[in-house]
Parts: structure tokens; C-alpha cells; sequence
């Protein structure tokens, strides 16, 4: 019974990540950003239209992502390519995984889904990430993970150990604002330390 539920979930899983997604209206294209310096540009590669197909491949974190473009079928590495867009949301491709990308400013927040086992079933339960740039590793969103790679400027550092009291605290998003607190507190030690060179 146990092997058939866990069955069952995957193939959700699978569905959830995998699924095959047909071209949506105008409003909402799907495409592959080749490079980062593509997305970037918000330049997309291999824009579906009505009839083309994309297909991620999530099963067992799947090297590839297969496309049907054009009549065409197509099979690019994830390796090879950057991330895609899909129902105006971004994705990246990192180490065969899939992240979403939530917000690039300064650095990047990812968020990433994954099954945890909740009473006699499981439940998609998204954890959160963070890089530096797209050549840094992708690492867990945590207050000492953010410390550590912020070593250097320790104005940040100290308010993220002040304001945030668990790591769960690093994803609040301020509506009001509408930004995320820690890239409130990034860009707040920015502004000051540009204003501290600038009086020297």
C-alpha cells in the first residue's frame, strides 16, 4: 500500500514538474533562455506557439528538456541552457534542478519545490535559495548561509542576525513596499556605504 501511494506521488510529482505545456495566449509566453545574458535581455528561444510542446523532464532530475518546435523535435541539455519562462514566471536550471526565480535585485532569491512526508501522504513544500550571481552555487536561504557570503560587508550581516530570528523570517515580503525585507536591508547597506565613499 505504502509503494503504491509513494507511486502515486511521484507521478503527481512528475506531472507537477514535467508536465507538458502547450503555448499559452500572447499574454503569457513559454520559451528557453539560452544564457543568462539572455535572460537577462528577456530574450526567449524557441517560442511556443499553438501546436509546440516543451516537455522538462523532472522525473529523477532528467539531464534534458525535450521540445517539440515547428514540427520539430528538439532535445537541449540543461546544462547547456539557462532556465525558461512559463506562465510569465522564470525558471533556472541548476545541477538538474528547477528553481524559480523570485526577485534578482542585488542577488538572487529562488524558491523550489519539494515532497515532504506529511502524515500517511506527502505535500509539495517549497524551500528557498539564494546565489550570488548565476556563476556562484545556489545555497539555502539561511540566516548563516547569507552571513557567510556577505562576510565582507558587515553592516548587512548584523542586521540580518538583528532583524530575522529564524531562517524561515529571510522570505517575508513586504507588501506595502512590495519587496522582499532582506533586499530592503541588502540596498539599505548599499545606499549607506555609497553615501559613507561618497562624503570621503
Amino acid at each position: 500500500m505504502k509503494t503504491s501511494i509513494k507511486m502515486l506521488l511521484t507521478i503527481l510529482v512528475i506531472s507537477m514538474l514535467g508536465v507538458r505545456l502547450h503555448a499559452q495566449t500572447k499574454a503569457t509566453v513559454t520559451g528557453i533562455y539560452l544564457t543568462e545574458q539572455d535572460f537577462k535581455a528577456g530574450k526567449l528561444s524557441y517560442v511556443l506557439n499553438e501546436g509546440d510542446k516543451l516537455q522538462l523532464n523532472g522525473f529523477l532530475n532528467g539531464k534534458h528538456v525535450s521540445l517539440i518546435y515547428q514540427g520539430k523535435k528538439i532535445k537541449l541539455s540543461k546544462n547547456e541552457i539557462f532556465g525558461y519562462r512559463q506562465h510569465n514566471q522564470d525558471f533556472r536550471f541548476y545541477q538538474t534542478g528547477v528553481y524559480r526565480i523570485l526577485d534578482t535585485a542585488g542577488f538572487t532569491l529562488y524558491s523550489h519545490p519539494e515532497l515532504i512526508q506529511q502524515g500517511k501522504g506527502y505535500a509539495a513544500v517549497q524551500h528557498y535559495f539564494y546565489s550570488m550571481d548565476s556563476a556562484k552555487p545556489i545555497l539555502n536561504l539561511t540566516i548563516q548561509n547569507i552571513c557567510n557570503s556577505f562576510m565582507a560587508q558587515s553592516d548587512f550581516r548584523y542586521n540580518v542576525e538583528n532583524y530575522f530570528h529564524q531562517d524561515a523570517d529571510l522570505i517575508t515580503f513586504d507588501k506595502a513596499d512590495n519587496e522582499y525585507e532582506v533586499k530592503y536591508l541588502y540596498f539599505e547597506h548599499k545606499h549607506i556605504s555609497m553615501a559613507q565613499h561618497a562624503s570621503l
